[in-house]
């Protein structure tokens, strides 16, 4: 706020404590869906200007790394269906990474190597009669055989698995 020689308003009318005990009283109101999709692709296309992986190192000398959402850094596994590694840990054992697959692609039945862990970030797919949508969490202990996979909307998930599953899959 600003304020001219003659006005007797001074520019701060409240006492900064009460202030901040109002703002801690408000309740946070989400946006609606279709503002927050329109914000996260703008901030996608944003980072995917300014490229895809930052490696950060802390003083402690622990490395941080920041991968971002937007169009870099995504690999074609076969056409249709496309893939982002996040990380790979080859002294654990296990590599994560988003898969992205087009309307009506099939992935063919697999085992598991390792524990695998699922969460469908948008869309959705199926296996056999079990449908996945976005915010599903799906997991597989080794030895599981999954049957073929379908997505009949398109769909991006986040997997975790073992370095040997997906061997298409590389960094």
């Amino acid at each position: 706020m600003s304020r001219h020689d003659d006005d007797p308003i001074p520019d701060q009318i409240m006492d900064p404590a009460v202030l901040a005990a109002l703002y801690d009283g408000l309740t946070p109101v989400p946006p609606p869906p279709s503002l927050r999709a329109r914000i996260l692709e703008r901030i996608g296309e944003r980072s995917g200007e300014h490229g895809g992986e930052h490696i950060h190192a802390t003083p402690a000398g622990d490395a941080l790394v920041t991968i971002r959402g937007g169009g870099a850094g995504w690999r074609t596994l076969i056409p249709g269906i496309d893939y982002k590694m996040l990380a790979y840990d080859e002294q654990g054992g296990t590599k994560s990474f988003l898969l992205r697959a087009q309307a009506g692609m099939r992935m063919p039945p697999h085992g598991h190597h390792g524990f695998e862990e699922c969460l469908v970030l948008d869309g959705e797919f199926s296996f056999g009669d079990l449908t996945l949508r976005a915010g599903d969490f799906h997991a597989a202990t080794t030895t599981t055989e999954h049957v073929e996979a379908y997505t009949a909307t398109g769909v991006t998930v986040y997997l975790r698995a073992s370095i040997l599953d997906y061997p298409g899959i590389a960094p």
